[in-house]
């Protein structure tokens, strides 16, 4: 299997993103990210849901020297493998993540105990983690050549995976935690608009409007509403909600760089 072969795997059977829209600007990051130059790159992600496998790696050109650290929660060796019925039947040889870093909520313990990475990739995992002040002063003491972070999260989420479903850090909140350790922005994506919100509400609510009671608002959405949020939830325009500083976007994505100020 082929890396777009892959790519167009993942995004079909994990990630959705023909429902998901805001999962899009993951996946075109990430080609950007395979242009940067970078010495080390570590990728943070939650492997332990498929079984310690690194679904990023294989994303990425195999000239790029990468290593997957498993984000683990308290109770992850209960939920190994919670992902596998994605990639069971899936031939292609996925890398093993050696490294972890483990969540206690209230403290951070790793098996690592230097890194010589340059580079931080945190792709869709912020959400899950307790405390990222807490987790980035642990960052920083492990890998101490740090100089780029990149991370992916959604504004727009349900609550899942419970109970280690944590925060919706805006932009702002994470340049004012980021800056306490010397790191500035240095390009900030958004996508998705109001009514990408509604389309995403409305796919969280597909087990519920199965429900006899729900069945005007079912067939109101799936007749006639549906079509039309889908030509309009990728225009820009429709960003500003009309107040003063008032926008809607689902996801975002951002690129911190060492500032030697």
């Amino acid at each position: 299997m082929k890396m777009i072969e892959y790519e167009k795997f993942l995004k079909e059977k994990v990630f959705r993103t023909d429902e998901y829209n805001q999962f899009n600007l993951l996946f075109e990051d990430i080609k950007k990210l395979n242009k940067q130059n970078f010495k080390h790159g570590v990728i943070l992600e939650r492997s332990y849901m498929y079984d310690n496998r690194s679904i990023f790696i294989p994303l990425f050109n195999k000239k790029k020297k990468l290593t997957s650290i498993n984000y683990k929660i308290k109770t992850s060796n209960k939920r190994i493998g919670i992902q596998n019925s994605f990639i069971n039947n899936l031939n292609f040889d996925l890398d093993k993540s050696m490294f972890w870093i483990q969540d206690n909520e209230n403290s951070f313990t790793t098996n690592l105990k230097i890194l010589d990475n340059d580079f931080l990739i945190i792709p869709n995992a912020l959400h899950h983690i307790s405390n990222f002040d807490l987790m980035m002063k642990k960052i920083c003491k492990i890998m101490p050549n740090l100089n780029k972070i990149y991370i992916y999260d959604s504004y727009l989420r349900e609550g899942h995976q419970s109970p280690n479903d944590y925060a919706r850090h805006t932009v702002y909140s994470l340049k004012n935690i980021l800056k306490r350790y010397n790191f500035k922005s240095k390009d900030i994506k958004e996508t998705g608009n109001v009514f990408d919100g509604i389309l995403y509400l409305f796919s969280q609510s597909s087990v519920i409007l199965k429900n006899k009671e729900l069945k005007n608002i079912k067939n109101i959405f799936e007749k006639k509403l549906k079509k039309d949020l889908i030509k309009q939830r990728d225009k820009k325009k429709w960003v500003s909600l009309g107040r003063k500083y008032a926008t809607l976007t689902t996801a975002y994505s951002i690129i911190f760089e060492k500032d030697e100020k």
